[in-house]
């Protein structure tokens, strides 16, 4: 006779509640099953046969366990249990079963317990397969029973998930933290004048800019001011021999403006200046609507035309309204003085430097910045944002956005932030090949991922190189999901 009946674990988790099955006969207990990092499934638990379990001298009783799911099913090696005549007719014949995991004579009202191991190769439909248990009680070759299966539970086993070794870099000390800060002001001048009157039009608002800047870097303990540029253009109205006396002549008034507010010596300042700003007219130009903009571009490339001839033939080929736009919207911004904050920052420790993150970044140096991510969790909002206040503040430096592409790949989600900080780092670094492989292996191209580890290895990183490519071992055998 036939009796089905079911046993469901969950394949990750060990589950310790017991079972009992078979009118109470066969007790199920210690089970365990686990898939490792080689992809293969291991089954432990113990199938114990109670005391009241009784098998007829004559007949045998086969428990199967079998997986089962979406149409497929896999067939776990029988245990076979005799009964006492059948145990002794067996042995005389020397007759066996297939698949079998272990023979066994019943033991009259006593408790037998089957440990029953086993391992096999993982297969993807197993994630959502029921465990069942059939048993056959057979007397003489015949079924002598038939019963439907009971279900116990849904199986539900998690994807395979990745470690990948993700590769940071720490950046070295700064001797001397060197810092600047930029700004332009739009001074006013009566004409052909370089007299700087402080009340005049909107000289008081650009003069409070240019000191608001300085005193920053003044009025703060941290710092240490080593030094000011300024550079004057004019525009390009008018001779150039002119423009060329009055960009020197109010650079200078303005150097002398700054010398005296704040008693300065004048070596502390250095000053420039260019008759003409023709880089930035032509950027006016180029961002314009003006009509015969074309041409009008053509002939400020023009090399070899005299400065003169060239601004008079713009103003004929804009026309009497298009010059007169130039002369309103253009060149009022092209008279400027831009000047440069020179000033050193001292060293920070780790307390410092986790409240001035948040108020000065741009006091820290990105080792600074490194070493208060590293005080954070690993992906904690905290470290996250640490990262990104180096890329921001260093966006050009190779190891910020190294650091950053890192934290962007360890936050998991889309990688397109993580990509465009690696386009910045260094491309021969190790952790550069071997961030981008990760991504790769995270994408599913392994080829393409197994290329950049072997490369990161080769170019000095071994520890994350190896470790991923161990990784990408396993995902390269296990089956697509």
């Amino acid at each position: 006779m036939k009796k089905i009946l079911c046993i469901l674990f969950c394949l990750l988790p060990v589950l310790s509640e017991a079972q009992t099955l078979y009118k109470s006969q066969v007790h199920i207990d210690k089970k365990s099953i686990t898939r490792s990092d080689d992809n293969r499934l291991t089954i432990n638990l113990d199938i114990i046969l109670q005391a009241n379990l009784k098998v007829v001298s004559n007949n045998v009783t086969t428990l199967t366990p079998f997986l089962e799911a979406d149409g497929k099913t896999k067939t776990l090696p029988s245990i076979v249990v005799y009964g006492r005549k059948r145990d002794i007719v067996n042995q005389r014949n020397h007759k066996g079963f297939e698949n079998t995991y272990t023979v066994i004579r019943r033991k009259r009202n006593e408790e037998q317990k089957i440990s029953y191991l086993i391992q096999m190769p993982f297969e993807v439909w197993m994630r959502t397969a029921n465990m069942k248990l059939n048993i056959d009680v057979c007397g003489c070759c015949d079924i002598l029973e038939e019963n439907s299966g009971e279900l116990i539970t849904q199986l539900n086993i998690a994807p395979l998930r990745l470690q990948p070794s993700i590769a940071y870099i720490t950046p070295q000390a700064e001797g001397v933290k060197h810092r600047a800060v930029e700004g332009s002001a739009y001074l006013d001048f009566p004409v052909n004048k370089y007299i700087i009157y402080p009340e005049y039009r909107r000289n008081t608002i650009e003069l409070a800019k240019i000191r608001a800047t300085i005193d920053t870097v003044r009025n703060d303990n941290n710092t240490t001011l080593t030094g000011i540029k300024i550079h004057g253009y004019a525009s390009p109205e008018g001779g150039y021999a002119n423009n060329t006396r009055l960009a020197k002549e109010r650079t200078q008034a303005l150097v002398d403006y700054v010398s005296s507010y704040y008693n300065f010596d004048q070596n502390l300042i250095v000053s420039e200046y260019t008759p003409e700003d023709w880089k930035g007219f032509r950027k006016f130009v180029v961002a314009s609507s003006l009509d015969k903009k074309d041409e009008i571009l053509r002939l400020m490339d023009e090399e070899n035309m005299d400065i003169d001839k060239k601004e008079h033939a713009i103003a004929k080929l804009a026309g009497p309204q298009g010059y007169q736009y130039i002369l309103n919207e253009f060149y009022p911004a092209l008279r400027h003085s831009d000047y440069t904050v020179n000033y050193t920052v001292r060293g920070f420790n780790l307390e410092e430097s986790k409240e001035i993150i948040n108020k000065r970044p741009q006091l820290l140096s990105l080792q600074e910045i490194y070493l208060v991510a590293q005080s954070y969790e690993p992906g904690s909002e905290e470290f996250n944002h640490a990262f990104l206040v180096a890329a921001t503040m260093f966006p050009d430096d190779p190891i910020a956005n190294l650091n950053a592409a890192a934290m962007e790949i360890q936050k998991g989600g889309d990688a397109t932030e993580a990509k465009k900080h690696l386009a910045k780092a260094d491309p021969k670094a190790g952790e550069t090949l071997n961030n981008l492989g990760v991504i790769a292996m995270l994408e599913g191209d392994l080829d393409e991922a197994e290329k950049y580890f072997k490369a990161a290895k080769e170019a000095g990183l071994s520890s994350q190189a190896d470790a991923n490519l161990k990784e990408l071992k396993k995902k390269q055998n296990y089956p697509r999901q």
